[in-house]
This record gives C-alpha cells, sequence and structure tokens, in this order.
C-alpha cells in the first residue's frame, strides 16, 4: 500500500511541475488575422490634393499606398506613394476611446514614389524630387529615407469594419490613431 501511495504522489508532483511549465498565453502572441485582407479609406481632400488611401495585409506583409488626384472624385492621377513592410508582428493590446487594438512592430522594405502625371514628372525631374532624376511617367523610384530593415512601430484599432492606425519610425505613436475616417475592408 505504501508503494502505491509513493507512486501517486510521485505521479502528482510530475504532473503539477509539468503543468508549471506550460507556455501560458498572452497578447504578444496574437496573429495578424483579424487585419488580413485591402482596406480602404474613401477619396477625401487633403490640399492642395485628393487622395485614397489603401492598406493590404497579407501574412507579416505590410504595404500603404497614398494615391494623389486633382479632382474630387479622385478619377484624376497626379501620383502614388507606396510603403513596404515585411515581419509585422501584432504586440500588446491597446484601447483608444473605448475602441480596442493592439500595438505592432514591422520592417521597412521600401518607400516609392509613382509620378502619374506629366506634370509631376517635368516637376519632379525640374526640382530632383528626394534629390533623384530621371523621372517616368508610371515608373516608381525609391524614395525611401530608412533603411531597409529599420523598424517601425504602430498601433491600430478596429471599431466594427473600421480600421483606424498610425505608424511611426521612432516609437510608438503617441497619437490615438483615431482620424475623422476609417478604413474599411474590401
Amino acid at each position: 500500500m505504501m508503494d502505491k501511495m509513493k507512486y501517486f504522489i510521485s505521479i502528482i508532483i510530475l504532473s503539477l511541475v509539468l503543468l508549471s511549465c506550460a507556455k501560458k498565453d498572452d497578447d504578444s502572441s496574437t496573429t495578424t488575422t483579424e487585419l488580413e485582407g485591402t482596406w480602404v479609406e474613401s477619396c477625401h481632400a487633403v490640399a492642395p490634393y485628393y487622395r485614397i488611401n489603401s492598406l493590404t495585409v497579407s501574412g507579416t506583409n505590410w504595404v500603404d499606398t497614398i494615391e494623389l488626384h486633382s479632382d474630387s472624385s479622385c478619377a484624376t492621377d497626379v501620383g502614388k506613394y507606396t510603403y513596404s513592410y515585411e515581419s509585422l508582428s501584432i504586440g500588446d493590446a491597446i484601447e483608444v476611446s473605448g475602441v480596442s487594438g493592439h500595438k505592432f512592430t514591422m520592417t521597412v522594405i521600401d518607400k516609392t514614389f509613382t509620378p502619374q502625371s506629366s506634370d509631376n514628372v517635368s516637376g519632379c525631374n525640374t526640382n530632383s524630387c528626394w534629390g533623384l532624376t530621371g523621372w517616368e511617367l508610371n515608373t516608381p523610384q525609391s524614395v525611401n529615407w530608412w533603411s531597409k530593415g529599420t523598424s517601425a512601430y504602430g498601433k491600430y484599432t478596429l471599431d466594427g469594419s473600421e480600421l483606424f492606425f498610425c505608424v511611426s519610425m521612432v516609437d510608438y505613436p503617441s497619437s490615438s490613431c483615431l482620424p475623422p475616417t476609417g478604413w474599411f475592408k474590401q
């Protein structure tokens, strides 16, 4: 009987040790699933242009595009910025004005500008935009002043189906990341 008791106690102790070593869940293990897809902000004025912003998240890749237009219907193209990142990692949970979200980090791949009007091409070649010449219509050039692999820090919130986010190259943004309009999933 005493041998059975020792055996039973040994199993209980071993079970407790194994359970205490089990990996615990935390917010840093949150995946990019809720961000996956393409998000689009409606055409809006940002002087002197009108613009449409879009974000595509695929796995751990993040591509943020800003399309500049000369008209309020966003039909006449002027130029386009494309911010590309990789290694997206979702971190700590946050709450802003009652809306939940997360901090996140990622690394820079590239930032490009694509002139989409002949006036824009001419202006960039005359003024050496970002110190570059040789601009051509609908041909992107890298204008990134951060090296590939530089860390980027951000916050996002999801209010129903509306996404709000902001990104900084220095530290997590101190702003609330709640602009007047959000981005909707397509």
